[in-house]
This record gives C-alpha cells, structure tokens and sequence, in this order.
C-alpha cells in the first residue's frame, strides 16, 4: 500500500493525461506536481512518443519533472542523464519500410532519438520537421538515428503481427497503433527506474489513459484512469480521476500525495 510519508514516484502519460488541447501543461497540474516535489515526491514522465517526437515547448518546461520514460520504455532519462536506451535494429528498420512501402494506403512516422520520419498518404501530409521517406532506401536516412517508435496509422493487421512477432511489440488505439522493440512497454521503464531510485514498487502512481498505459497501470502501486480513458483502461484502473480537461493528474496526485 501507498506511504505518502515515505519517497514516492509518478509516472505520467502525457496526450490526453498531462495535456488538454495544447501542449501548455495546465497550471494546476503544475501546481501539484511543484507540490509533490516539494514534499520529496518524483514525477516522471512516461510516453509513448519517442525522444525527438516530444514537443519542444513540453520539454522546455522539463525541469518540473524527476525524468522521463520516453518510447514505451525505450529511454529512460533521470536528472537528465540517460540511464538506458534501445531502438529498433537496422535490419528491423529495412523490414518495416519495405512493408510500409508496400501498403501505401496507411501514413507511417518513424520517431527517433534525434528525428522524426514520415512516409504519409493521401490523407496526412508531413510537418517541416518531418524528415519525408521517398523511396525503400530511405531507410538508410534512419540507421544513423535510433528509431524507437512506429506510429501506424491503421488498425494493426495479423499477417503484420505475424511478421514482425519476433521483433515488434504493438500497442494499439482507435485509429492508429504505436509500435516498439519487443519486450518494452511503460512498467519496463518505470521498474528501470525503480531500481536506480530505490523507489518502492508500492509506492508509485502511475496515471493514463490509452492502451499502451496498461502495463504500467497494473505494475504500479496504484493505477489511475483519466475519466477519458480508453475502456480497457478503465477496467483495470484502481482510481478513476477527472478527464485531462479537468486537470485529472492534479486531482489524482492531490487525493493521493498531498
């Protein structure tokens, strides 16, 4: 059972938990966080999105953070030092944009350490950071990065599954799917940082809303649900917060913490 007197950590998802409609966290989010630092508390942050796909307008607010967990566990950083990192290998790499260029009726966004690739469709064009994937051969633009989620903009089929199961981990939402190295997940990252905090595993808070929030919303002490979370979510949740338009992470670290 949770101990506020003793260090606890907070592992926070950031699209549709941390954040509403922009990518300015809301201040009483940050009120509480500030709070639950002071009383010698960690927060982190635990994303699906890779290094390079997180807003830098997010990361220039950093400091109000412990660390991060970034690409379902495929960084993990801590006082802003990286302590672990895996990417999709390069022969991996060459696999999936062969595939990607072989069903083109789906937009692709390969995110890595330092960049992040785009092979779009008709329906999503590419932003000016994007780095545009023209031809199969492009994956070679890649292997000097580290690539450490796909996002897919499909519902994953199983001959893709079948494909890469050796490989690939999917995590899948309403109308795209993330993809990471098999093995990682979110309770991968927080256990990492677990055992270089000494944290205890019963004295975390883990708090999403999507599908690839469940692993660490059943490996922490305590999993809270976003009142706008995905059903699947909800129904493994051990608290139920107010939606993110609500500044649910506030309430849930005030009920608990503070």
């Amino acid at each position: 059972m949770l101990n506020p007197k003793e260090k606890c950590a907070v592992f926070l998802d950031i699209d549709g938990t941390l954040l509403h409609d922009s990518f300015i966290i809301p201040q009483r989010n940050i009120d509480a966080i500030n709070a639950a630092r002071a009383k010698g508390h960690a927060v982190f942050i635990n994303t699906g999105r890779s290094w390079a796909n997180i807003p830098p307008v997010l990361m220039e607010q950093i400091e109000k953070f412990d660390g991060i967990i970034a690409g379902s566990g495929a960084m993990v950083t801590i006082g802003g030092k990286t302590e672990f990192r895996a990417s999709m290998s390069n022969e991996t790499l060459k696999k999936f944009v062969e595939y990607a260029f072989d069903h083109r009726e789906f937009w692709y966004i390969f995110e890595g350490l330092k960049s992040v690739y785009i092979l779009p469709n008709g329906n999503r064009k590419h932003a000016d950071f994007q780095i545009l994937l023209q031809k199969t051969e492009d994956y070679l633009l890649m292997c000097d990065d580290e690539i450490q989620v796909v996002a897919m903009g499909k519902t994953v089929s199983e001959d893709f599954k079948e494909l890469f199961k050796d490989e690939l981990t999917v995590f899948q939402f309403d109308t795209y799917a993330d993809i990471v190295v098999k093995g990682l997940n979110k309770a991968v990252g927080i256990e990492k940082v677990l055992e270089l905090t000494g944290i205890k595993r019963e004295n975390t808070i883990a708090i999403g809303d999507s599908n690839n929030d469940y692993d660490m919303l059943t490996y922490a002490g305590i999993g809270v649900a976003m009142a706008n979370s995905q059903q699947s979510i909800l129904n493994i949740a051990d608290y139920v917060t107010a939606s993110n338009a609500e500044c649910g992470v506030a309430a849930a670290i005030e009920k608990f913490l503070l």
